[in-house]
């Protein structure tokens, strides 16, 4: 096949699964223990988005775009976006990954409140992925961005989110369905996905993914980026809080 342009990345139990497309539509699946390998794999590309925070709080402050996305969602998918812990907590998370009562103080410290189990979960990859931007610079290829699977998904069906958790059978049904209207070849993406040798991919993680993905593709081919905020914050780093997404 030729080579990759559009990726999207979800994290997952075995570090971070990956959907690409070349320039035909062919689409590859792969599983990264670090996500500087996915980097370096994926050189070539021409844009990478991927779910988790890019452009972090240096205190207690929030996103806007955190803000703006929990208001886009009904009450049963708000928790889908977590608080992003502040940059200290989340490389402290990355560096100490089973630390869980030195990554909550040092959120106390920096932002004035601790730091729930859920978030710390996946804390240490949002430090992983950080100390990465920063060490790009500016101007760096491929482009990397951040988006969020259920803002993808609000998008794709033409502003209106998604009603079933993508833990349920109903869930899974109605976000593929979503996904076939713009990409035909979503739900044997999704079967493969879901056969992968890594046990550790699970069916949200090639949903999430894909919605990336397929996001990653109409954003650069229609040459329209829109992200929540309309305008982001940047921050301490000159990296941009947003949320990237794609309207048919």
């Amino acid at each position: 096949m030729a080579e990759i342009e559009f990726v999207g990345v979800d994290g997952c139990k075995c570090g971070w699964f990956s959907v690409g497309f070349d320039g035909d539509g062919e689409f590859e699946l792969k599983v990264f223990h670090a996500f500087d390998e996915l980097v370096e794999y994926y050189k070539s590309a021409k844009l990478i988005l991927v779910d988790i925070p890019i452009g972090l709080p240096e205190g207690g402050e929030g996103r806007r775009c955190d803000k703006e996305a929990k208001a886009k969602l009904p009450s049963g998918l708000k928790s889908s976006v977590f608080p992003t812990p502040a940059r200290a907590t989340a490389r402290i998370a990355w560096q100490f990954p089973k630390d869980y009562d030195t990554a909550n103080a040092t959120q106390k410290k920096v932002a004035g409140k601790g730091l729930s189990r859920q978030t710390f979960g996946i804390a240490p990859k949002i430090g992983e992925v950080d100390v990465l931007m920063e060490s790009r610079g500016d101007g760096a290829t491929p482009q990397i961005r951040e988006i969020h699977p259920e803002i993808c998904f609000w998008a794709l069906n033409g502003q209106q989110s998604i009603q079933y958790s993508k833990k349920t059978a109903d869930g899974i049904a109605q976000r593929l369905d979503v996904l076939q209207k713009v990409e035909p070849k979503a739900q044997a993406i999704f079967d493969a996905g879901c056969s992968h040798p890594c046990k550790g991919v699970a069916e949200d993680d090639v949903l999430d993914a894909l919605a990336a993905a397929v996001t990653a593709r109409g954003e650069w081919q229609s040459q329209k980026v829109p992200t929540l905020p309309e305008s982001p914050d940047k921050d301490s780093k000159g990296l941009a809080m947003e949320m990237v997404y794609w309207v048919p």
